[in-house]
């Protein structure tokens, strides 16, 4: 498998090769590999997962409570982790995380990478009937150095090789100024995302601020660090990022926005208890048994439910309240040059 790992690295598909083979050695339904950032939206680099509606799904709003962003905003990120750790480790979140499951993941395993730019990529293995255990995880771990290693050779080939797709294919533009302000690189999103700005503009906004510093360009984020690639020509290069800002991260307690849905829809105390329920991804019996309720009464609620609220489905009960979750929470723009990492 090393020797595969190694001849993988520098390729354009080297993300999709490293998934593809970590997953013969784990049991999983699903696999993908997610760019995350402190900054913009996560980035979907390779999907053998999600169909079209749930990418729409994730993107659109659902990426807001990924527990994964979370850890990386947080900038306490474990190499390996898994959604039951995380859950166990960080309980005040648990609400937000089981709705984060309802996209039939019972459990995910995944492996941080780190890359320039605040970001990680993670290789994601899903499962949707068991979770994975300590000795998954610790096997995993054991593998990790070797794994961040090929990763890292795999950036300074890239960059080195002028691959047009580091760090994706949509929302990150790459720039690597050497001392003299040549441009050793540039990806091939640069270009897209400095529009009818000169690219000298950003390149001069960006390094106007302290290392790491983002600062907001209309509709852009850039901030800039020096190379750590240990490499003669790039060693001592600066790498600049321009990134498409989003919001981050929900930072919210579920009691006051759940409160707030129920007063906005008039639902009975009954009626909220089989929200929540539904929403954490019980099915009716396990309803029924935590109320003490028969399941033909936990179907009769939920037929007077889905009139009242105008729905036809459970999981339009879930996309009504994810409406209202993020009307209530709207994000107010940073201003220009400010120094904040927080966005959301």
């Amino acid at each position: 498998m090393v020797a595969q790992i190694i001849s993988a690295i520098g390729s354009e598909s080297f993300y999709e090769r490293l998934v593809g083979l970590l997953s013969g050695l784990i049991d999983c339904e699903r696999r993908l590999v997610v760019k995350y950032s402190r900054f913009a939206a996560p980035e979907l680099l390779v999907n053998a997962s999600l169909d079209a509606a749930a990418i729409e799904n994730y993107l659109s709003s659902l990426y807001r409570l990924d527990p994964l962003l979370r850890l990386v905003e947080s900038g306490n990120v474990p190499a390996v982790t898994s959604f039951d750790e995380i859950r166990t480790v960080d309980p005040a979140n648990a609400f937000f995380d089981e709705i984060f499951k309802s996209g039939e993941i019972l459990d995910e395993l995944a492996i941080l990478l780190p890359s320039p730019g605040h970001a990680y990529i993670a290789l994601c293995f899903d499962r949707q009937a068991r979770c994975f255990t300590t000795t998954e995880l610790a096997w995993m771990r054991r593998l990790y150095p070797i794994l961040v290693d090929a990763h890292a050779a795999h950036i300074r080939f890239a960059i080195q090789g002028r691959l047009g797709s580091l760090f994706g294919d949509g929302q990150v533009g790459v720039a690597v100024v050497a001392q003299d302000g040549g441009l050793v690189y540039r990806n091939t999103n640069w270009s897209r995302l400095c529009g009818e700005l000169a690219e000298q503009q950003l390149i001069d906004t960006a390094l106007a601020m302290p290392e790491r510093a983002p600062v907001r360009l209309e509709e852009r984020i850039l901030h800039w660090e020096m190379s750590s690639i240990d490499h003669a020509q790039i060693r001592a290069c600066r790498i600049i990022f321009a990134e498409t800002g989003s919001a981050g991260y929900l930072k919210r307690d579920a009691k006051a926005p759940l409160q707030g849905f129920y007063q906005r829809y008039e639902l009975s105390p009954r009626e909220c208890q089989i929200v929540e329920k539904v929403m954490r991804g019980y099915c009716n019996s396990s309803i029924a048994k935590k109320l003490g309720l028969s399941p033909g009464t936990v179907k009769n609620y939920k037929q007077r439910l889905y009139y009242k609220l105008d729905i036809t489905s459970e999981r339009e009960i879930f996309s009504l309240f994810m409406q209202y979750l993020f009307e209530e929470s709207d994000p107010v723009a940073a201003p220009v040059g400010a120094a904040s990492g927080d966005f959301s």
